[in-house]
């Protein structure tokens, strides 16, 4: 490699190591509205470049809150304000949307005597300072085992036909994606990790009550529950294709607000028979030391700072960026880059699960090509 392509990427580290320095301190001004902002790092900021980076992490409404506390000197110029702004009203609209779903779901299945819980998203923005500006995607909802009934109960009564995937069913529901969960977790791909077993035992303690649109009650899952679920969940998309600030976010109000009503040291013995307990100690830590939270909230058992360090800086630029192209455009290269990403993130599995890399491999390929989503789905309708 020449020395002029050495600095050059020198330099891209150096700008990304600043400007991912530049983020925590804005995302740190969110967990902590108390929170002293350094403004010497915004004096000569790329504001397009913060913007990029605040939106790769899932977290733009978030920022833009974090800048418009900030003095009006260092503010982004005025037409990337504008843009900025536009975007977080947008998602302002697409969250009183998914609220307003949400809550036509709950009546409609109640009508059917079907209970609702609601997974993730939308109830996890409850815990965040300003809950309309956690970036919501899809709708996740689990029914109390009637997820067979209620998606015949929505094809024949609405006309809506929900389709088969890994652990759920998805059908779109004014213009919103829901995904109908058959198992909490992807058993197919983890038959021997028993995580979903753990999960059902937490099923029956008393839901979370909330209120909805139009003062509808909302059930989200308890917290023994949810600690272990988006435990399971972050570290599976860890392990895989990686997890964002927003994740951890979604933890650490998640435990700031639930803290004393979390079983730790079940959820510790549960993480230690998954293979999670060493993950939990790292993001614990990072929540503390790099997000700012409380301290007292958030139990470790053991220090792991190599390995701290090498989540945190994953998170903040990925070690194995290389996306894969839809299965269904390019079979052959999608294969090859999910099979490079697995080699890649093999540290990641041997701290997130408890069985043997190879067999993970081998039911996680299997599993996606099966999926309605994959090249062998066009095969087989095809055949038909």
């Amino acid at each position: 490699m020449s020395i002029k392509s050495t600095n050059a990427r020198t330099m891209t580290n150096n700008t990304y190591s600043s400007y991912n320095k530049l983020l925590c301190q804005l995302v740190r001004a969110i967990v902590n509205p108390s929170y002293t902002i350094d403004y010497n790092l915004f004096k000569f900021v790329d504001w397009n470049v913060v913007k990029r980076k605040a939106m790769q992490q899932g977290i733009s409404a978030l920022v833009f809150d974090a800048i418009s506390n900030m003095p009006d000197d260092f503010w982004p110029p005025k037409r990337i304000r504008i843009q900025w702004i536009r975007e977080v009203v947008q998602q302002e609209n697409i969250y009183l949307k998914h609220a307003n779903v949400i809550a036509e779901l709950t009546s409609f299945y109640e009508s059917h005597d079907i209970k609702m819980m609601l997974l993730k998203g939308w109830g996890l923005s409850l815990n965040y300072p300003k809950p309309c500006h956690r970036q919501n995607g899809d709708i996740d909802i689990w029914l109390y085992g009637n997820q067979v009934k209620g998606d015949s109960i929505l094809e024949k009564e609405k006309g809506i036909h929900p389709i088969k995937s890994s652990h759920h069913t998805i059908f779109y529901y004014d213009g919103i994606e829901v995904e109908n969960h058959i198992t909490f977790i992807e058993v197919d791909c983890h038959k021997a990790d028993g995580s979903e077993d753990i999960i059902m035992r937490y099923a029956n303690e008393p839901a979370i009550k909330v209120d909805g649109i139009n003062g509808k009650t909302i059930l989200l899952p308890p917290p023994n529950l949810n600690a272990f679920f988006l435990l399971r969940h972050s570290s599976a998309h860890f392990a895989t294709s990686g997890i964002c600030l927003r994740h951890l976010l979604d933890w650490g109000f998640f435990v700031e607000k639930h803290y004393d009503n979390i079983d730790w040291k079940e959820l510790y013995c549960n993480a230690h028979s998954k293979n999670m307990h060493v993950f939990l100690d790292c993001i614990n830590a990072i929540c503390v030391e790099h997000l700012g939270f409380t301290k007292g909230k958030f139990p470790i058992q053991k220090s792991h700072i190599q390995l701290q360090n090498r989540i945190w800086k994953d998170i903040l630029n990925p070690e194995f960026s290389v996306n894969a192209p839809p299965m269904r455009k390019n079979f052959v290269k999608y294969c090859y880059v999910k099979t490079q990403r697995h080699f890649a993130n093999k540290w990641k599995h041997d701290i997130t699960y408890n069985e043997h890399f190879f067999i993970t491999l081998l039911r996680f390929a299997w599993n996606r090509i099966k999926s309605p989503y994959s090249f062998g789905d066009i095969i087989n309708k095809n055949n038909k």
